[in-house]
């Protein structure tokens, strides 16, 4: 562990932008919220926190674009276009333990076994993360439910935690500790304290969140209740609520499905690759128009369901880290872990 102050990790993250895109947490003065803006030109902007708790943006979109192409035919050369030449690196500051442990999950969707999307796999490789501490937690953070932590554990190659003018520093991976080691005169001893500080730090924040949380049940004890409430009533009760928006699933950072679709260009066509949401009708139609969710509480259920019982029996983990965007997102006011809540009580009179 070592110790960087401010205005010396400042010089550090300019140095590193030439690596790639260098992104930042970025405070709206408006709404209080932290969204991450790409950094243009130095100094850093204005309003830039690096504690804070999670940023409204997943890391989920620098590894899969919203949209972007993916092939072009007909063509003399291979249909496919070549990914390495698509994308540049990132480097992204900020990170909350939730997105490192969300893309650890759908990395092993996407990454990983037999079928690698190389579009995907690409952008991960040449993703520089620093992550960070949380030095609070909204009220709709559950990430202590899933079984974590407010503060990075791992997937990360640098993670910084604010104390005095500066940041305790720990190193997650090789790329990490080169560059501590390149960068070695902006780097100092840990002052005695500071580590004892960090400590306190979190154990603040993750009391705050028990606090919260404390009458809503973990993820562990969710999946068997809700394998007894396939066809409860539960679930088109929570879909009178639903306007079909799909805004759950596209700010979850651990959602990854996406929809490919032709379109016309000149003498040649594009296939384009576009993020696609469960919760929408469309989704799972089929050849013919059959769907086999037609209704909205078969959808609705459907998110509950593959997060917390599909993935674990597939993947062995649940695919929810307790990031809270979901409810924030939720024009209805659909909160997960009152869904939860509902679920485990009724199943288990």
């Amino acid at each position: 562990m070592r110790f960087i102050d401010s205005t010396d990790f400042e010089k550090l993250l300019k140095k590193l932008s030439a690596e790639g895109e260098l992104f930042v947490p970025v405070k709206e003065e408006d709404t209080g919220k932290l969204h991450m803006r790409r950094v243009e030109s130095f100094p850093l902007p204005d309003g830039t926190v690096f504690d804070g708790f999670r940023a409204v943006e997943t890391l989920k979109g620098f590894a899969q674009h919203l949209r972007f192409e993916v092939a072009q035919y007909p063509s003399e050369e291979k249909d496919e276009l070549k990914p390495e030449d698509s994308f540049p690196g990132y480097v992204i500051v900020g990170a909350k333990g939730c997105d490192l442990k969300a893309m650890e999950l759908v990395d092993s969707v996407q990454a990983e076994g037999d079928y690698i999307d190389p579009f995907y796999k690409i952008r991960r490789d040449r993703m520089l993360v620093i992550a960070s501490d949380c030095s609070e937690c909204s009220e709709s953070c559950f990430c202590n439910l899933t079984g974590s932590n407010p503060w990075p554990e791992k997937g990360y190659d640098l993670a910084i935690a604010k104390v005095a003018s500066g940041f305790l520093v720990e190193e997650g991976s090789e790329r990490g500790a080169g560059i501590i080691e390149e960068n070695g005169g902006l780097f100092s001893e840990v002052r005695e304290g500071l580590e004892k500080t960090r400590d306190e730090n979190r154990k603040k924040v993750l009391s705050q969140l028990k606090a919260n949380n404390k009458s809503y049940p973990e993820s562990a004890e969710v999946t068997e209740p809700l394998r007894k409430m396939l066809n409860d009533e539960i679930w088109t009760e929570e879909a009178s609520r639903c306007v079909e928006c799909g805004a759950c699933t596209n700010i979850c950072p651990t959602c990854y499905c996406f929809l490919l679709f032709d379109q016309k260009d000149g003498e040649q066509y594009k296939r384009i690759m576009s993020w696609d949401s469960c919760q929408v009708s469309g989704y799972s139609r089929m050849a013919g128009m059959g769907t086999p969710r037609p209704r909205l509480s078969d959808r609705v259920k459907h998110r509950f369901y593959h997060k917390y019982d599909y993935l674990p029996l597939s993947h062995n983990a649940v695919f929810c880290t307790g990031c809270g965007r979901c409810i924030d997102a939720c024009s209805a006011s659909i909160d997960m872990r009152e869904v939860f809540s509902k679920v485990v009580t009724k199943a288990t009179r």
